[in-house]
């Protein structure tokens, strides 16, 4: 056990003296320095210096910075001009965040050691930190004094130069970089930009310029220089590097998008295009890029109404380049929903949801194409499936509910839309249209006082819901239920959607069912005038309140016409009752 000890003992200090010959050689360059040190020590002091110093170097490596710190003040209690414990000192106190106190000792160690340039570059570093400018700029270009061979250092003094709004002397350490090393694109490219933010057009032009015949053929270069051309308005020079870089790499999808901008800044749409159609085709450039570059060429008003044929032609090319590319056929799909092809846009989505099934936007607009297209079959199919694929999400279910109210399975409808609607969080219109679909299946299901809580809330959440009002008025007045209410809400329907049949006839009907048959009989042959599919439940009304006002002949009519224009098999026992009879049976 003791000898292990002496052991780790000895290990400890050969790695020590390692690190301190390490630090004294090569960090610090004291040996190197010329020290303005005045203080004498003993023998005795050097050896003790040396120790605390090896013990606080051990102690920083180890992270043990509480300890390191207090050893490192032991050293300078001994030798107050030990530069080399002020820069640790000075480290340590930087990561806990004492810059002033790091600041005093690293000012102290560079007056004590001037030649070193750990010292200054970690003080110059420190001003930076602190927004010490002024001494900041002094600390740099003695930085750059000592080592004019550091090319780091002078464009670090540039940027500071322009930090400090001196873009004269900015330019300057530039072109002395320029001179050493030759022309790069990192210093031209700040110096362009620093005869921009100067006003000198021509300068920042010229420097590209001499970048550009340094290398010619560097087609990034002469993109940057036809760029450089735009922002100083020589559009015409732009254009020339534009062809010229199309003849060097005819297959840079880029510059098709770069000319496309430049024709449309000159108003010739038409070559823009062109170059459009170009990139577009051109594999190499990605689908994002491509995407992004659609949104921003074209206005919002351009993309969606007055250059919506060229955006699809554009979003066709995309799809046809990029055939897997799931992104690609979606954009390409909304746009043929929006250019009303919703059958072709329903292929697009199948077939973007035969490649992923796990995008819930996708399902989405497949059941929205489905819905609009009337493919009743088709959206219970597709609300199904997203039940299953995404459970937590309302708008399936709301879909599956609609779906089943018009196959007649009204209790299977009950059951998606009771579960759709407790999914729904913080969506007024979508909570709205659960409940006024759930009014309609429990009016089928004879659960009449749920079917009105349900259109209530409907209306609590939007008040102007034309289609509610409807038919919550209609049920009302087919029950004889609160006629009064039903006039009102009808009424309201009629004001919101006027010349609308289906709402002009539940008011006609309602007035019927009041008694007012004068006005019942001008609402329904409101109702008839505008109705362009032979409603029979329309002609019957409009029948009925014929006969009422004693026009039995023309009543007569009209329910032969209401008999006619009914799906065979589904005339009502009293439709047959009246046209037999010639009477009115309530």
């Amino acid at each position: 056990m003791i000898k292990q000890q002496k052991t780790i003992k000895s290990k400890t200090l050969v790695f020590s003296v390692f690190l301190l010959s390490f630090l004294v050689s090569c960090n610090f360059g004291i040996a190197q320095s010329k020290s303005k040190k005045s203080t004498k020590l003993s023998e005795f002091q050097i050896n003790q210096r040396k120790e605390i110093f090896l013990n606080a170097v051990k102690e920083r490596t180890l992270g043990n910075y509480n300890e390191a710190e207090k050893l490192y003040k032991d050293v300078l209690a001994i030798d107050p001009e030990h530069d080399a414990s002020m820069y640790e000192l000075a480290r340590i106190y930087l990561t806990k965040n004492r810059s002033e106190d790091a600041v005093k000792l690293l000012e102290k160690a560079c007056e004590l050691s001037p030649d070193n340039e750990w010292y200054l570059e970690l003080l110059a570093g420190v001003y930076k930190e602190t927004y010490q400018i002024d001494k900041l700029i002094i600390a740099q270009e003695q930085l750059v004094k000592r080592n004019p061979g550091k090319i780091d250092y002078k464009l670090n003094l540039s940027l500071i130069y322009v930090i400090n709004g001196d873009i004269k002397k900015a330019i300057a350490v530039l072109d002395e970089i320029e001179e050493q090393i030759g022309k790069t694109e990192e210093v031209s490219i700040q110096k362009k930009q620093l005869y921009l933010i100067s006003k000198k057009p021509k300068q920042a032009t010229d420097e590209l310029e001499s970048l550009v015949n340094a290398y010619p053929d560097n087609t990034r270069y002469l993109q940057i220089l036809a760029e450089t051309y735009l922002d100083t308005d020589q559009e015409d020079k732009a254009l020339t590097i534009y062809k010229r870089i199309k003849e060097i790499d005819p297959d840079n999808p880029y510059i098709h998008i770069s000319m496309a901008d430049l024709y449309k800044k000159q108003g010739n749409d038409n070559l823009a295009i062109e170059e459009l159609k170009a990139g577009f085709a051109n594999t190499a450039l990605d689908v994002d890029t491509k995407i992004h570059v659609l949104l921003s060429f074209f206005s919002f008003d351009e993309y969606y109404n007055t250059k919506k044929s060229v955006v699809l032609e554009l979003v066709t090319i995309l799809a046809e380049t990029h055939p897997d590319n799931n992104t690609a056929l979606a954009v390409y799909g909304e746009m043929l929903n929006h250019n009303q092809e919703h059958e072709k846009a329903l292929e697009v989505f199948d077939r973007i949801i035969a490649n992923d099934e796990s995008n819930y936007s996708w399902w989405e607009q497949k059941l929205f194409l489905e819905n609009q297209l009337q493919k009743s079959d088709n959206v219970y199919n597709t609300s199904q499936r997203m039940i299953e694929l995404f459970p937590m999400q309302p708008l399936p279910y709301l879909f599956n509910g609609f779906a089943l109210l018009e196959k007649k399975n009204y209790e299977a409808a009950r059951h998606s839309l009771e579960n759709g609607v407790m999914l729904v969080i913080d969506n007024d219109l979508l909570e709205g249209q659960f409940y006024s679909t759930l009014g309609d299946v429990y009016n089928k299901l004879k659960e009449h006082e749920k079917s009105d809580r349900s259109y209530d809330k409907a209306l609590k959440l939007k008040p102007d819901d034309a289609y509610v009002l409807n038919n919550y008025s209609y049920h009302l007045t087919l029950r004889m239920e609160n006629l009064p209410k039903a006039k009102e809400m009808a009424a309201k329907a009629n004001e919101l959607m006027p010349d609308k049949a289906s709402f002009q006839d539940t008011y006609g009907w309602v007035l019927f069912k009041m008694g007012d048959y004068e006005n019942a009989e001008k609402w329904l042959k409101k109702a008839i005038d505008n109705d362009n599919k032979n409603s029979p439940v329309l002609l019957e009304h409009y029948g009925d309140v014929l006969f009422k006002l004693g026009r039995k002949t023309d009543a007569m009519k009209y329910w032969i016409k209401a008999k006619e224009n009914t799906k065979e098999g589904e005339t009502t026992e009293s439709l047959q009752e009246k046209i037999r009879t010639g009477i009115l049976h309530e």
